[in-house]
């Protein structure tokens, strides 16, 4: 698994869930790496633990936002997003 195609896979989710509604990537909408600071965080757990779970997802965001994912989602799209997320490492081996 390669730490750039991890990368654009874990972006390229986060881009699609796009919580705040910034539309990462449209001609009017926030820059296509608006989340990467985010991506970069969840790769390396990714590279390391070979998967994320929704606490670890949590605790990022947490990080970069103060705010709960979670919460922002709802639990079944929270899921949706670790499961999409982890089938990203899948496809990158």
């Amino acid at each position: 698994m390669t730490y750039g195609k991890t990368l654009a896979g874990v972006l390229a989710v986060l881009s699609d869930v796009d919580p705040y509604g910034l539309e990462p990537g449209q001609p009017d909408g926030a820059p296509s790496d608006e989340c990467e600071m985010e991506a970069v965080d969840l790769v390396r757990i990714l590279l390391r633990a070979d998967a994320v779970t929704i606490l670890d997802v949590e605790a990022v965001w947490m990080r970069w936002f103060s705010e709960s994912l979670v919460l922002r989602l709802g639990p079944p799209r929270m899921a949706q997003l670790v499961d999409r997320l982890n089938a990203r490492v899948d496809g990158a081996r």
